[in-house]
């Protein structure tokens, strides 16, 4: 192909780039949720935008000036959708006198197959509470008989077949609230932590893949029950959700905070952690709000599963 017809090609491939790129920021921008399609194209949102930056470069050496515009002024939109996770959101301080808690949360994996080398690893989180998502009748056999459950006297659980189940483990005592009207069992639950009540809220919604309304459903349910709470908020667990979905901004819009996002973590990932390519999103996430900050927030790997874990260190404001 002569050079002129190379150009041409890629600057035609430029423009659809381009296009499916504006296409896919206009979702954004409106906060639209639109399909189980647009939503899983909408957890690769930063990697569309890096996309854009051979574009520029491959408009700027055919001399296509208006293409290089058009991918640079998608780039700044999605940087404009980024700011949160580059400027860290706003908390109040601790109380200085406050003790804190420290809450862990695991996407278990049905199948786990070394669920005792996962329970190995909560011990040395030695966390105060531990949600538990995926738990199955087999797993919660199994963490029952390790030396992990002596560690959490008290415990709710929801016991369901495969990605279904989730459970509170706490040391300070729980109070189950009511049930949520969630599609996938949630757990609404209030400690009676060394700072007062805390209100723990444990999730797992279906992915958008499988049940995109019950997954709108869930996320919308997470911001009402959490919103309407009056006592300090964690809502924490697998969201199946990313910043990069509005469906989820919409939960933090209702005065929630990201911890990754509020220490500086925004853009780490927590899934997939079982296949031949590297986590590329973030599902897992804790989310404080109603007097209840972040202090410290940490992943860390857990055998068997398909999702990093996470361990966030809380207390009221001061």
């Amino acid at each position: 192909m002569e050079s002129g017809g190379l150009r041409r090609a890629c600057v035609l491939a430029g423009w659809l780039l381009a296009a499916a790129a504006g296409m896919l920021m206009l979702t954004q921008a409106f906060g639209a949720n639109g399909s189980r399609q647009v939503a899983a194209l909408q957890a690769l949102t930063p990697y569309v935008l890096l996309g854009l930056v051979p574009l520029a470069g491959v408009a700027c050496w055919a001399h296509a000036d208006r293409l290089a515009v058009t991918a640079a002024t998608i780039g700044v939109s999605g940087l404009v959708l980024a700011s949160p996770m580059v400027f860290t959101p706003d908390q109040p301080e601790p109380d200085p006198a406050a003790t804190g808690v420290t809450v862990a949360a695991v996407n278990l994996l049905y199948s786990n197959p070394v669920v005792d080398q996962a329970a190995d690893r909560l011990v040395e989180q030695n966390a105060d509470a531990i949600v538990f998502s995926e738990l199955t009748v087999d797993l919660q056999t199994a963490l029952n008989a390790h030396r992990l459950a002596d560690m959490y006297p008290h415990k709710i659980e929801n016991v369901r077949p495969y990605a279904g189940g989730i459970a509170v483990w706490s040391r300070h005592p729980v109070v189950a609230g009511e049930q949520l009207d969630t599609i996938n069992s949630a757990l609404d639950v209030t400690m009676t932590s060394p700072d007062g009540p805390l209100r723990l809220i444990g999730v797992h919604p279906p992915t958008p893949i499988f049940d995109f309304s019950g997954w709108i459903n869930d996320l919308t349910t997470f911001g009402d029950v959490g919103s309407a709470a009056s006592e300090p908020t964690l809502i924490i667990g697998d969201f199946n959700a990313s910043r990069w979905h509005p469906a989820f901004r919409d939960v933090l819009g209702r005065g929630f905070v990201s911890a990754h996002e509020a220490h500086g973590r925004g853009f780490s990932t927590s899934w997939p952690t079982d296949e031949f390519i590297p986590a590329f999103v973030r599902l897992d996430h804790a989310l404080t709000g109603n007097g209840l900050v972040s202090t410290a927030i940490e992943d860390f790997t857990l055998p068997g599963s398909d999702h990093r874990g996470l361990v966030v260190s809380v207390a009221p404001a001061g």
